[in-house]
């Protein structure tokens, strides 16, 4: 191939460049089993990687060497450690190419595109020898032992928290359980962060921590009570994400035995899901911080029913639903909420009578509020 008849480099490195931005703005990769932000972060890494590497491959014609390539391996080798498995990094990796490949394509000028298609031999070369430097380190790797203690862990894991069966390293004499479940924000802007995160939770003392889509599990083991098992991994946890930055919430259960542990897993993946959806200002939830908002997403298909229970407010002033929320956030405290409303307490008494007149539920009694509690967050969950 003659390269005095293709695109300029700098001119090929500014049409990847607007590539890259592309697939960004569409998503970016994304894997079954780790969470997006614990990829995304480092996409635009190996991306820029594998451009240099390409581009100086098709200017000298010298494939990189395996030594020059490894930061691009290691990225893939850091997948294969947080769960996902060869064939589906390696598609990651082919699919990732053929798309930016395609759309280079498509946005190269009409003009320019027979010198452009003439680079195609060159990335495929290239593609290939990736594919092959990455198979080549994961069955190399997968012979060390600190592999195969990892697997044997992940496995343990998976076996509690789908069966309750306790084996391998999580096989404790009458051991109580800690299980907290991350949901991530979903900000990709943030990912150095969450691997700072990770990295400061998987080095808690009896922790096993697993990916999963939306962030992780952690599974911590205990020979104490039940409170201070709770709180002293609770504390840990707040103090790790106080410390990184990153924005998510963590549902927190406990289990009094191996076999409570799939029950466990369950509330604390609720509990964290509802403190996502609701946004909730605190990091750590537990059922007993969130009994009615916990019920609320769990009630399913009810959800609108149970909304309809405030129905009557939304086509009222919004001053009204508004004073209905800070009295309920001021634990039905009238005069606490006038202060913080900075309004006469009458005003308060008044809008409440008000919500009484427009739902049927009056605000002053407890059952009622619980009611109107429960509506309110329903719609937020709707």
């Amino acid at each position: 191939m003659d390269n005095s008849s293709l695109p300029g480099q700098a001119a090929i490195t500014e049409r990847l460049a607007d590539v890259v931005g592309w697939y960004a703005n569409e998503g970016g990769p994304s894997y079954r089993h780790v969470p997006g932000e614990l990829v995304k972060h480092d996409f635009f890494d190996g991306i820029e990687l594998n451009v240099r590497a390409l581009l100086a491959f098709v200017e000298t014609g010298k494939m990189p060497t395996a030594h020059e390539l490894r930061p691009i391996t290691e990225l893939a080798m850091a997948r294969l450690a947080n769960g996902a498995g060869l064939p589906e990094v390696i598609g990651s990796y082919q699919k990732v190419s053929a798309d930016l490949w395609r759309r280079f394509v498509s946005d190269t000028d009409p003009s320019e595109l027979d010198s452009a298609l003439e680079l195609m031999p060159k990335v495929t070369e290239y593609i290939f020898n990736i594919v092959t430097l990455i198979a080549t380190e994961a069955a190399h790797r997968s012979a060390d032992p600190r592999s195969e203690a990892r697997d044997r862990a992940r496995a343990a894991v998976d076996a509690l928290l789908e069966t309750g069966r306790a084996s391998g390293p999580l096989d404790i004499d009458q051991p109580s359980f800690v299980i907290a479940v991350f949901h991530l924000s979903g900000s990709t802007d943030q990912g150095s962060a969450v691997s700072a995160l990770k990295s400061r939770i998987e080095s808690i003392v009896d922790v096993h921590l697993r990916l999963e889509l939306q962030g992780w599990v952690v599974v911590h083991w205990s020979g104490r009570s039940r409170e201070q098992a709770v709180a002293g991994l609770r504390q840990k946890l707040e103090d790790a994400q106080s410390a990184s930055g990153v924005r998510c919430w963590a549902g927190i259960a406990f289990a009094a035995a191996a076999g409570g542990v799939p029950a466990a897993y369950r509330i604390a993946s609720g509990l964290a899901a509802t403190a996502y959806n609701l946004d909730r200002p605190d990091f750590v939830a537990d059922l007993a911080g969130m009994t009615i908002e916990y019920l609320g997403a769990a009630s399913g298909p009810d959800l609108p029913a149970v909304a309809e229970l405030v129905g009557g407010l939304s086509a009222a002033d919004p001053i009204f639903e508004h004073t209905l929320r800070t009295f309920l956030e001021e634990n039905c405290n009238q005069l606490a909420t006038a202060r913080r409303m900075h309004v006469h307490r009458n005003s308060v008494t008044y809008r409440l009578g008000k919500v009484h007149a427009l739902t049927g539920l009056n605000p002053l009694i407890f059952a009622q509020a619980a009611s109107l509690h429960a509506a309110l967050i329903a719609r937020d969950l709707s």
